[in-house]
């Protein structure tokens, strides 16, 4: 795996201020907002981003059945022992931040719900 660069290429997405949902995130706690200056190296950053996935509350009951392809599957079997980040907060921490940062997707649902 080298250095943690295939752990890097997965969160890169992730660490950009994003728009907030109105109400799409009711069911999750909003992790920590990250301080306005950058931080000096990308040790931080990661490491920021590691506590806010620890600290990343899933609140609720559902569960649903996925398939994940064996390059995510390594990674996610490490994050436990090696970051001691729970999967379940990792992926619900993935999604809640792929919906903050793209409004749109959640807009062109109720749209289509509408015209349904």
């Amino acid at each position: 795996m080298g250095n943690g660069d295939y752990i890097n290429k997965l969160v890169k997405g992730i660490r950009g201020e994003g728009v907030p949902l109105e109400n799409e995130n009711k069911g999750a706690t909003e992790p920590q907002k990250k301080s306005a200056a950058k931080s000096a190296s990308p040790d931080t950053d990661i490491n920021e981003l590691l506590e806010t996935m620890r600290n990343f509350e899933v609140k609720g009951d559902s569960k649903r059945l996925i398939r994940i392809d064996s390059r995510t599957e390594i990674v996610l079997k490490l994050l436990g022992p090696t970051f001691r980040v729970d999967v379940t907060s990792f992926v619900n921490f993935l999604c809640w931040d792929f919906l903050k940062n793209n409004p749109e997707l959640i807009y062109k649902i109720k749209q289509t719900l509408k015209k349904l």
